[in-house]
């Protein structure tokens, strides 16, 4: 029964990871990165379900993904932060050109943080409050410090380390690092809603008092 219940998680796993990172990633590309923050809000809805242990394998992921994006593009309200973030790549690329490496190891770090608090920005969003205001997703990324700080330096090593030609895994295995940082920014997410005295039913249901004071 033990090798049972493995291996169907197991294939519960591999069909979760395989279709929502071809779904998502393929969006984010075809749209040419415009649908970046939409699309990664459906992952993170599917994801959301992983976390409360309420995901259905029989469910389409496909066509859920897609249904989900349409419903959230409202989320593109938060773009300025994404382009602010386009504009710094840009000056990194610029600055290598010219020889000014320095402004590049000075941009990398700020870039880290505009992707950091878009993944904050959404999973508040999801977690929490519908289309929350900057400054209010920003105090709960410092409520606790070191789930941001997880996250952020998680996010300059992957852009120090990242190449264009190894956008293809993203395709393949994206939804790996998606679903680590969302539970990273939900862990910090649940003790401030605690501390605020907002938890829902379904936060009660799943996390007893004694873990939300762990985190």
């Amino acid at each position: 029964m033990k090798k049972k219940i493995d291996l169907t998680f197991l294939t519960t796993a591999v069909h979760l990871i395989a279709v929502l990172s071809a779904v998502c990633f393929g969006t984010i590309y075809l749209s040419l990165g415009i649908l970046l923050i939409p699309a990664l809000t459906s992952a993170f809805l599917v994801g959301k379900d992983v976390i409360y242990k309420q995901f259905d394998v029989y469910d389409s992921l496909s066509k859920r993904f897609f249904r989900q994006l349409k419903e959230e593009m409202h989320t593109m309200r938060y773009f300025p932060i994404q382009l602010v973030f386009v504009l710094q790549a840009v000056g990194i690329y610029a600055s290598g050109r010219v020889g000014m490496k320095e402004i590049g190891y000075l941009l990398l770090p700020c870039m880290a943080f505009l992707l950091t608090l878009l993944i904050y920005i959404i999973a508040y969003h999801v977690f929490y409050q519908k289309l929350p205001s900057v400054i209010n997703v920003i105090i709960a990324m410092f409520f606790r410090l070191h789930y941001m700080l997880t996250v952020w330096v998680l996010m300059i090593l992957i852009l120090m380390i990242f190449q264009p030609s190894a956008m293809g895994y993203l395709l393949i295995v994206g939804e790996i690092p998606l679903l680590l940082f969302q539970t990273v920014a939900f862990l910090d997410i649940l003790a401030f809603k605690s501390a605020n005295g907002d938890l829902d039913e379904s936060d009660k249901k799943h996390f007893d008092e004694d873990f939300i004071k762990k985190i």
